[in-house]
């Protein structure tokens, strides 16, 4: 943390960043999530059903490649809230949805590390650690909004932090009515008994769904029909996604064979059971009440919402500088277990350990398998992080009951010395 080495570290993240933007941001017409959501919005605007009316044409029209994603999969909020970009042409728009992004970044780390006990120098080395995090590129390679649900966590964890019950509630509505998954984290509400956050949860929910359904019109519910589409194989089968349906299924799909119904009937009971166990063991670790000390349980459920979300994309992994800013909190307090620590080092190394791999298949060098492998990097990331978190989760379970223990001997004792006191007089 000496200042020369944190100017150098901090001069490398300008220049990668910079080399980033310039050579490797997929800008128009390039593939890229961006050009799914502009188009699937424009369509909507123009009168026309993206949840089932294909919209190629229109991209074609445009001269933005879609690839093979013709069919809107995105929340009606989503695009309700995507609407103004489209007044913009394609490239206008997509730098402004680029800087909007980078824009919440920025603000969601610096609320988070206000929450910490980070003096200025760690947290310099914290964030220019984070903004040489692979899954940051990766979020913005492909134009995607997960920035936008991590700003939202971070606000509503500051909300908590300061018992604002109102308010919590609606970063978290918001954040479900964008992209559905973030739902979960009601459980979290009730594990912690945070009633009055959920309850205004939910009626923020309704506003937002109210307002949906007026901006957006009965094609709302149309969304609901592309769920199949979300979690079929087209989808969950890619090698990268990292949630539990998409890794347990990678082991009972192979490349052009179907699975008999036996089969497929047994691959959804493995992943059932694997799902429960992640939910038993996050419930466990988070029950009871009382103040969620260094957000360790609301960093527990960030990293079991990524691993229960049906596809789980790499650019999720942007949403662990939450549990990852709770480790180097309670690392900086002397509270952290050397095994959370060493979790959390490996869980965010581990991303970039696929670069070499990916490397090699990109100059054609090795068998085509490496890719693929390299890929299984980012599952490995995200399951080292939920056992940091977990880990970091009971140290805090135990350390309350622990505190609860000594102080009932406390009282006991008192009460003992005041029954005895008249028999010494």
């Amino acid at each position: 943390m000496r200042p020369r080495v944190l100017a150098v570290l901090w001069l490398l993240v300008l220049v990668y960043a910079v080399r980033f933007a310039v050579f490797k941001l997929q800008a128009p017409p390039r593939f890229s999530d961006f050009n799914h959501y502009y188009v699937s919005t424009l369509a909507l605007r123009m009168g026309s059903n993206p949840y089932v009316t294909t919209f190629g044409a229109l991209g074609r029209s445009l001269d933005l490649d879609l690839s093979d994603l013709t069919i809107e999969n995105q929340p009606p909020t989503l695009l309700l809230c995507f609407e103004p970009l489209t007044r913009l042409n394609p490239y206008t728009a997509y730098w402004a949805w680029i800087g909007i992004s980078l824009t919440f970044l920025i603000i969601a780390v610096y609320l988070l590390l206000r929450q910490t006990s980070l003096d200025t120098r760690q947290a310099l080395l914290f964030g220019a650690f984070l903004f040489l995090y692979p899954p940051i590129y990766d979020h913005f390679y492909f134009a995607n909004m997960q920035v936008a649900i991590t700003l939202l966590l971070v606000i509503t964890l500051c909300c908590l932090s300061r018992d604002a019950d109102r308010w919590a509630g609606l970063p978290l509505a918001l954040a479900t009515a964008l992209k559905a998954y973030p739902a979960i984290l009601a459980v979290y509400l009730v594990c912690r008994c945070r009633w009055r956050t959920l309850l205004w949860m939910v009626i923020w929910g309704v506003i937002i769904g109210l307002l949906t359904l007026w901006g957006v019109g009965l094609v709302s519910f149309s969304f609901l029909d592309s769920f199949n589409f979300t979690t079929s194989r087209h989808f969950i089968g890619n090698p990268a996604f990292l949630s539990i349906n998409s890794a347990v299924s990678r082991l009972f799909w192979r490349e052009g064979v179907a699975l008999t119904h036996s089969a497929d009937i047994m691959r959804r009971v493995v992943i059932a059971v694997v799902e429960l166990t992640v939910f038993a063991l996050t419930v466990s670790a988070t029950a009871g009440a009382g103040p969620d000390h260094g957000w360790r349980a609301f960093s527990l459920w960030v990293t079991a919402m990524i691993l229960l979300s049906p596809i789980g994309e790499p650019h999720y992994l942007v949403m662990l500088i939450v549990p990852f800013a709770s480790v180097a909190d309670a690392a900086a307090r002397g509270e952290a277990d050397p095994r959370v620590i060493y979790a959390a080092i490996a869980s965010y190394l581990v991303t970039f350990s696929r670069y070499p791999l990916t490397l090699m298949h990109h100059y054609h060098l090795g068998s085509a398998g490496f890719f693929w492998v390299a890929n299984q990097f980012w599952f490995l990331a995200i399951v080292l992080a939920y056992l940091a978190a977990y880990w970091l989760a009971i140290a805090e379970t135990s350390g309350v009951q622990t505190s609860r223990i000594q102080a009932s001997g406390e009282d006991d004792a008192r009460f003992a010395l005041a029954t005895a006191a008249p028999d010494m007089r």
